[in-house]
């Protein structure tokens, strides 16, 4: 079946609903006492973080999404449900993150979000919502019909003289980085800019969602041989919310990124969020270099 603007601006509607209700929900949790455990997940401990906070917060969101999968005939993806594969089977399928920064909700700090997204089979979001619960922030995109903050026009933000580079806690494991934070130091200053700016500790949607805020900024995840990278519920509604606010989000390699790949972690891909063509041309560059 092929979705009209009207079936869309329903759905973009219903998915902002979910948000909000399950935001305000997980808002109330924070710094309460409720059950934390362990997942299977990535190789991070963000992606193996799970408590009873999202678990309850997915059911909020899916049942208000119940009657529109029913309706439209949808598939769902969601991050703490074991994928049913009607991802593969139906035109289009929810894509729920239901508490994505579980470990910064955990540890009570900001960088939590809800992410929902509508996804066709081949992999593109159509619509696509964000609600960060602590700042009742809501983010919310149609394809084609621009972004919105709170139901108006999102403006995006005048440039910075800042560069800032946000990025996964687990990052900082890694061998090279060093050498990222030394050569981003070195672009910015060289491109006029006063200095680096580092962000760390939030999930991968307020990751974006700073970058986009930024007014001069950069998030990226190099491909890597073990599990993990961000799952496609970390990127879905960024994907979207990015590209109708004018922004550039792809591959590491600069490819599209597709959202219904077989497996859902993408570690083999990589991820580059970006302000402007000049730091992504610049972040393409520095992977080459620190991966010949």
């Amino acid at each position: 079946m092929n979705l009209t603007n009207h079936d869309m601006a329903e759905l973009s509607k219903i998915a902002e609903k979910a948000a909000i209700e399950a935001g305000h929900y997980i808002q109330k949790q924070f710094d309460q006492q409720y059950e934390k455990r362990h997942k299977e997940g990535g190789d991070s401990l963000a992606s193996q973080v799970v408590t009873e906070v999202d678990i309850q917060a997915q059911k909020i969101i899916l049942d208000q999404l119940e009657e529109s999968i029913i309706g439209y005939d949808l598939g769902l993806l969601t991050e703490e449900q074991e994928d049913n594969q009607s991802r593969f089977e139906k035109d289009y399928f929810w894509c729920v993150d239901p508490l994505d920064g579980t470990l910064a909700f955990t540890e009570g700090r900001s960088g939590y979000a809800v992410s929902i997204a509508l996804i066709s089979k081949a992999g593109d979001p159509l619509t696509a919502c964000v609600y960060i619960p602590d700042s009742k922030e809501l983010f919310s995109a149609i394809l084609n019909k621009g972004l919105s903050l709170n139901g108006r026009p999102f403006k995006k933000s005048k440039s910075s003289d800042i560069l800032h580079f946000y990025y996964d806690i687990s990052l900082e494991k890694t061998p090279y980085f060093n050498t990222i934070k030394n050569e981003l130091h070195n672009f910015a200053i060289n491109n006029g800019l006063k200095n680096l700016k580092l962000h760390s500790g939030q999930g991968a949607v307020c990751n974006a969602i700073g970058v986009l805020k930024s007014g001069n900024g950069c998030y990226f995840k190099f491909p890597k041989e073990n599990r993990g990278g961000g799952s496609i519920w970390d990127y879905a509604a960024t994907r979207l919310i990015f590209n109708e606010a004018g922004l550039l989000v792809s591959t590491i390699n600069g490819k599209k990124l597709l959202l219904n790949k077989e497996n859902t972690f993408m570690n083999k891909f990589g991820i580059i969020y970006t302000f402007n063509s000049t730091i992504k041309k610049f972040i393409l560059q520095l992977y080459k270099q620190l991966t010949k």
